[in-house]
């Protein structure tokens, strides 16, 4: 639908409807963000205050349509587990029924709601881009990112927290240029200011490994025989170790007992184990270090990546948005990381706690 014509619905159903908005400005957003971590989370936390809104209008008669005294039923669309809206809830809200469901505007509700959201955006964007002094364009695309980096040799990277969702891709694609006294310009990484030779990727763990002599011996089955190895978990079928070495924190690897290279040569009943490890380890790093998501998978072969090609084993590695990867260390991000140590004494209690 035109913006004209989303203004004109969103009208006509405020006059035949109780409704609230729960405006989260990019400022807000961000600030929000820092702080939950999870975009999931942020969106329960909106829909749960225009719950909490309608049902005390409805509850205490301060709306004006009559006929409406009661609501036991709430539908939202599909956009993460159920349970981050019902967390969200407070008093009222933990008393009604929450329906939640993928293309959910199927319902005349959640579609007449998805207007007024929709014309709310549009509103504040025009709000917005009054205050900033050029029109704003929405979405995402090359226009958009033209406008922001125009923005940003404007005003600077601060102008991007007024604007923005920070932890977006778009955002990640912009590139600041910062004078040098030279009046040569030095690309700095998008939100942090900071010229390239003043960024560094701090992984101090690995200078144990790189000085370290390199034996031929399994380290998964010298592993096993040891009490503090960074096993987390010992199965009937195989067990769960942290990575020495990680990639991230909170790497795992699960691994059978039996000395085995490939896939094939694995049993039934151990394939169903290891895997019943590998669900589990999820639960874990999910309930300790709230990852984004994960990288899972076995590297077969020198060729694939695979650091010990003797022993297969399942590499599970929790991801979070603007962590390590090629592309953010091309682009000088700096990474600091938990020791080893604080990992498994979090981790372990997990594997303790959760079933």
């Amino acid at each position: 639908m035109s913006d004209s014509r989303v203004k004109s619905l969103s009208e006509d159903i405020q006059k035949l409807c109780p409704c609230d908005i729960v405006v989260i400005s990019p400022p807000k957003y961000n600030e929000l963000y820092s702080k939950l971590h999870n975009l999931n989370r942020l969106l329960a936390w909106g829909h749960a205050r225009v719950i909490e809104n309608l049902l005390s209008g409805v509850s205490q008669g301060t709306h004006t349509y009559p006929g409406i005294n009661s609501c036991d039923t709430v539908i939202a669309d599909k956009f993460g587990d159920k349970k981050y809206i019902e967390k969200a809830l407070m008093s009222k809200g933990k008393q009604i029924t929450l329906i939640q469901r993928p293309k959910a505007e199927y319902d005349i509700a959640v579609a007449a709601a998805s207007i007024i959201a929709r014309n709310g955006f549009i509103e504040e964007i025009a709000a917005l881009s009054t205050q900033i002094g050029v029109q704003l364009p929405k979405g995402a695309g090359p226009q958009v990112e033209e406008m922001a980096q125009s923005l940003i040799e404007k005003h600077g990277n601060e102008i991007l927290n007024k604007i923005a969702k920070l932890h977006f891709k778009t955002t990640n694609k912009l590139t600041v240029i910062t004078p040098r006294t030279d009046a040569r310009p030095v690309p700095t990484r998008n939100g942090l200011g900071e010229p390239r030779a003043n960024n560094r990727l701090w992984a101090p763990w690995r200078a144990e490994y790189i000085y370290s002599s390199k034996s031929d011996v399994c380290i998964f089955c010298e592993a096993i025989a040891k009490k503090d190895a960074f096993i987390l978990s010992r199965g009937a079928k195989g067990f769960v170790i942290m990575n020495t070495f990680p990639y991230n924190n909170g790497h795992l690897m699960v691994a059978p007992y039996r000395h085995i290279a490939n896939v094939e040569d694995l049993t039934g009943e151990e394939i169903l184990l290891l895997f019943d490890l590998v669900q589990k380890s999820v639960r874990v790093l999910k309930a300790k270090m709230r990852p984004d998501g994960f990288n899972i998978g076995i590297n077969l072969g020198k060729v694939a990546g695979a650091g010990v090609e003797g022993h297969i084993h399942i590499h599970i590695v929790p991801r979070w948005n603007g962590d390590t990867n090629f592309m953010p260390i091309t682009a000088e991000t700096k990474v600091i990381s938990q020791s080893l140590e604080e990992a498994y004494k979090l981790l372990k209690e997990g594997f303790g706690e959760i079933p």
